[in-house]
């Protein structure tokens, strides 16, 4: 915090308090995932995509007053300009902000921010673009983590403190793959964790999660991004488990395999493998092609096929 206030008085730019607060709510929002994962072995007991995002942000900007909403998002919009992770993440999830921008007009996009002229209106709009675009960054944040559970377990130790020199090892096999800012960074938090954990036996995990080759069984990784990056368009327009099924069979390679066979067998998989679940009854569409079709099929890049 102190670095932070003095960047902004030497830039005289206020911006940098707020990016300082950024990072504090997106690395929190993060944390709270992998402990979800860490703690929790098996995955229909996690507590996933349950708004986890959004109650860290509040927990962060929540003091803010309606009417400095708008300087709040300005913010969010600068910040994903720079070269980092959480950058990175902001990027990547205004996207599907943005067609759903196109296609429900419910959320402010950068170009039309003159909406800011009618406050009560504004203040409303820019409420419901930062409700939801947590929602995407729930959906990022939970597909990163089920990733990383398959690929480097080491990183779901119970104790945190493993948790954290484990990333420090998995990072450091891979530092010639870093850009600078990454390096730095990089360089900084191992100097400050080697200082903290010099007398402790756990300093030895960095070394371990170096060389671990160890990864679990991924069954149906294409499956698995599929589900969990349309789950923000159930929670939002009431899909079914049916509704779900069918759009993703138009997205998978292997439309007619486990568990999209079934509703009964796709409804556990969500639930007990991705620990995904509905709250709620929901009417399937007919035709297939529930609210917010075409938006899952942009964000997966497919078009749609020709109606019967």
């Amino acid at each position: 915090m102190r670095d932070a206030l003095g960047l902004c008085e030497k830039e005289q730019d206020n911006f940098y308090l707020d990016a300082f607060m950024i990072e504090c709510w997106l690395g929190d929002a993060v944390l709270r995932v992998y402990e979800e994962y860490a703690g929790k072995k098996k995955a229909q007991h996690r507590q996933l995509q349950t708004g986890q995002t959004w109650r860290a942000f509040m927990a962060v900007f929540g003091h803010a007053k309606a009417n400095e909403f708008n300087h709040v998002y300005l913010s969010l919009l600068r910040f994903a300009e720079y070269d980092d992770v959480e950058s990175e993440m902001l990027r990547r999830t205004i996207v599907p902000l943005s067609f759903e921008h196109q296609c429900f007009s419910d959320y402010v996009r950068p170009n039309n921010l003159d909406i800011a002229n009618r406050p009560v209106e504004a203040a409303a709009m820019l409420r419901r673009t930062l409700e939801r675009w947590c929602e995407w960054l729930d959906a990022l944040i939970h597909f990163r983590a089920h990733a990383t559970w398959h690929l480097v377990p080491l990183q779901f130790d119970p104790d945190p403190e493993k948790r954290e020199l484990a990333a420090l090892g998995i990072n450091q096999r891979f530092f010639g793959d870093m850009n600078e800012f990454s390096r730095k960074w990089w360089e900084w938090h191992h100097g400050q964790a080697a200082e903290r954990f010099k007398n402790s036996p756990k300093w030895q995990t960095v070394g371990k999660a170096m060389s671990a080759q160890t990864d679990r069984v991924w069954n149906y990784p294409q499956l698995d991004e599929v589900l969990i990056w349309l789950w923000p368009l159930l929670k939002r327009n009431n899909w079914t488990y049916r509704d779900l099924m069918n759009v993703t069979r138009q997205i998978v390679s292997r439309p007619n395999a486990y568990p999209c066979q079934r509703e009964q067998d796709f409804a556990a998989y969500c639930t007990n493998v991705l620990g995904l679940r509905k709250t709620g009854p929901g009417k399937t569409a007919k035709d297939g092609r529930p609210v917010g079709y075409e938006v899952a099929l942009r964000l997966c890049e497919r078009k749609p096929t020709p109606s019967s």
